[in-house]
């Protein structure tokens, strides 16, 4: 299964460079994996991804972004050391000048054998000035698998600032509120999280983040699912 996802990637990487657009890659390790409040593995994780980015369409018609994204079970209560999942998504990005605009199609895979989910989103968001400032709020729609016909929608407001020529400080706040097929709806989760980038050189950086979750209504995120509340993560990133 490592072979796969490397060569997954790989293709990836490779297809971006055959096309002359942009690449991007990130290798991470977080200390649990947490998703929209619920807390997948409470144990050490490596989370690695790739996306390519500004492909050759005419600029009138937007931009589209394909990526993919893993996560590998390093430690876990009752098992570890494989694959929980793999990601593949495409972005359109909207040629709108007011606003970003922009829709994502996501396939979440389980190389356990679970059956995939499907999701499309929907996400807006506009700088404020020179502020740093970047309120934003997406809508996510279940398309098959256990998301089907559900709804997540997270307003947010984001942070960054440049520190120094090389480090720079990104925060967030974001509220999710779920309307669920079959099951409670209300606010589901609320996270702050709080990050440094430090570049190494033109291409390659180091990160850092520290996320806070909170359980907004426990009949809708159930205590069984969340579990922790606090997660760190540690990471390199690198454009080509």
């Amino acid at each position: 299964m490592k072979k796969t996802v490397m060569m997954m990637m790989g293709a990836t990487l490779v297809a971006g460079a055959v096309h002359a657009a942009d690449v991007s890659a990130t290798a991470d390790f977080a200390s649990a994996y947490v998703f929209r409040g619920v807390t997948f593995n409470d144990g050490l994780v490596f989370q690695p991804g790739a996306a390519v980015s500004g492909l050759p369409i005419p600029e009138q018609y937007g931009a589209v972004t394909l990526g993919t994204w893993a996560n590998f079970d390093i430690n876990d209560i009752g098992g570890g050391n494989e694959f929980s999942e793999v990601d593949y998504y495409a972005t359109y990005a909207l040629p709108v000048k007011a606003v970003d605009l922009s829709t994502t199609y996501t396939e979440y895979t389980y190389p356990q054998g679970a059956s995939a989910d499907r999701e499309v989103a929907l996400a807006v968001g506009k700088a404020i000035g020179e502020s740093g400032l970047y309120p934003s709020i997406t809508a996510n729609y279940g398309l098959d698998g256990a998301v089907k016909q559900n709804w997540y929608i997270q307003p947010g407001l984001g942070y960054s600032k440049d520190l120094t020529e090389a480090l720079s400080l990104s925060s967030s706040v974001k509220v999710g509120y779920a309307l669920n097929d079959a099951g409670n709806d209300g606010f589901n989760d609320a996270t702050a999280s709080l990050g440094l980038a430090y570049a190494l050189t033109e291409n390659w950086s180091l990160k850092g983040s520290v996320t806070y979750v909170a359980q907004l209504d426990d009949a809708v995120l159930s205590d069984e699912a969340y579990d922790r509340p606090v997660y760190g993560m540690l990471g390199v990133a690198c454009d080509f």
